[in-house]
Order: C-alpha cells, then sequence, then structure tokens
C-alpha cells in the first residue's frame, strides 16, 4: 500500500482474474449485442460460448477464489440489503468499510450471472428458422418443445440483461458522480483509495493465485468449445 494524502491509503481490492472476468465478460456481451445486430451470427455463438465459460469461471471462483470474491463474502439477508440501501442517499461512508462488494451489489453481481448464463445455456439449444437459419450446437439432442422454450427465453431473457446491466451503469456512475467513488478504476486497477484508518479492514483479504484463476478460466474455456465441437459433430 502506498499512501496517496495523509488522510488516504491506496488498499488492494480486486484480484486479477476477477477483473479479467469483469471486462471479458463486457467485451463478450458488446460483441454479442453487435453481431446480433449486424446478423454476424457465427460469431454472436462465439461470444455466446465465451459468455458461458467466463459464467462457468466465475462461479468456480465464487467458492475458491480470493476471499472477497467469494459468495459467502458478500451474500447476505434481505434485512442488510435493505438497510444498507436505506443509508445511500445519506452520503454514508459505509461503502469504504467492505473489502469487496456492499451488500446490494454483491445480490447484482449474482442476478447478472444468472441472467447472462441463462442467455449463453438457452443459445444452445436455440433454434432459428427465419432468415438466420442457425441452430444451437445441443438442438439435435432435445425436442422440438424443449428448442422453442429455450428460444423463447433467449429472445427474451436479453431484454433483463439489457436491464439489469443499465442498472448496473447508472449505480457505477452514481458512485463516481455523486458518491465520489470510483468503483469503475477500482475494477481496473484493483486497487481503491480509503481513508487511513479503514485500512485494516482490507489487511485480511486473503487473495488466492492469479495463476489459478487463469488455469481454471482456461480449462472452462475449453471444456466449452470441446464440448460444442463435439455436439456438432
Amino acid at each position: 500500500m502506498t499512501s496517496q494524502t495523509s488522510d488516504e491509503k491506496k488498499v488492494k481490492l480486486w484480484d486479477f482474474p476477477v477483473r479479467l472476468f469483469h471486462w471479458a465478460l463486457v467485451i463478450a456481451i458488446v460483441t454479442a449485442w453487435w453481431t446480433n445486430q449486424q446478423v454476424m451470427i457465427d460469431i454472436h455463438a462465439i461470444a455466446g460460448y465465451s459468455v458461458l465459460a467466463l459464467v462457468i469461471f466465475r462461479i468456480i471462483w465464487g467458492f475458491v477464489g480470493s476471499s472477497n470474491a467469494r459468495f459467502t463474502s458478500f451474500l447476505t439477508g434481505p434485512n442488510k440489503v435493505f438497510g444498507y440501501a436505506s443509508k445511500i442517499p445519506n452520503g454514508s461512508m459505509e461503502d469504504l468499510t467492505y473489502a469487496g462488494h456492499n451488500p446490494a451489489g454483491g445480490w447484482m453481481v449474482v442476478v447478472l450471472i444468472l441472467l447472462v448464463g441463462m442467455q449463453a445455456f438457452s443459445g444452445l439449444f436455440a433454434s432459428e428458422d427465419t432468415f438466420l437459419f442457425f441452430d444451437g450446437p445441443l438442438v439435435a439432442y432435445v425436442s422440438s418443445d424443449f428448442a422453442n422454450l429455450m428460444n423463447w427465453i433467449h429472445h427474451t431473457n436479453i431484454n433483463l440483461i439489457y436491464g439489469a446491466v443499465g442498472l448496473h451503469v447508472f449505480a457505477a456512475l452514481f458512485y463516481l458522480v455523486v458518491k465520489r467513488e470510483n468503483l469503475i478504476g477500482a475494477m481496473v486497477t484493483g486497487a481503491r483509495k480509503v481513508p487511513s484508518e479503514l485500512t485494516d479492514r482490507f489487511a485480511n483479504i486473503r487473495f488466492a493465485s492469479p495463476v489459478l484463476g487463469i488455469g481454471i478460466l482456461a480449462v472452462c474455456g475449453a471444456l466449452v468449445w470441446i464440448g460444442v465441437t463435439l455436439a456438432r459433430g
């Protein structure tokens, strides 16, 4: 940690695998959206497979990763979530005391993971018989009714993703502009500035090996790619 002013210090907050996951997911989602608009279905599918691999990785990392990346460290009960939310308008410094996601942000992470995971999963079984003429790699292994259901989910769930992503971006900008907390920068550099008297709250973060994280991500990507390749024969 290096001192920024007499009152603030920079502390390490997010490990490299978490940051890699975050920005890789952003790129994959934007790519999936853009290629869908441009009817570039093959690249759209690759973006979807990438999302699936990233989601699987994040779920695993939520159990074996750094202490503040684990689900048990940031998923709380409704009382804490509503209690935290009620303090936001008051400009409380409580956010600076969390060595990771705050109670509301933690559940937003889970919601986003579930939504994009469902989008990627449903795409494996979706069948487009319109001008796209595309079948997911697993559509041949399920009934037409199930494929139709997955197709409906794929087209409906995307609107929920747009809403969740919009809320996520709004929250990040709100914290940056109104509360003067640069959450975006922290997810880029992995560090944030906090008052000197609060640095001890971050000293107990146990960071997992970034090599382990990259290895797990590589295995997830390989398994998804092998699975898709085998399914397509």
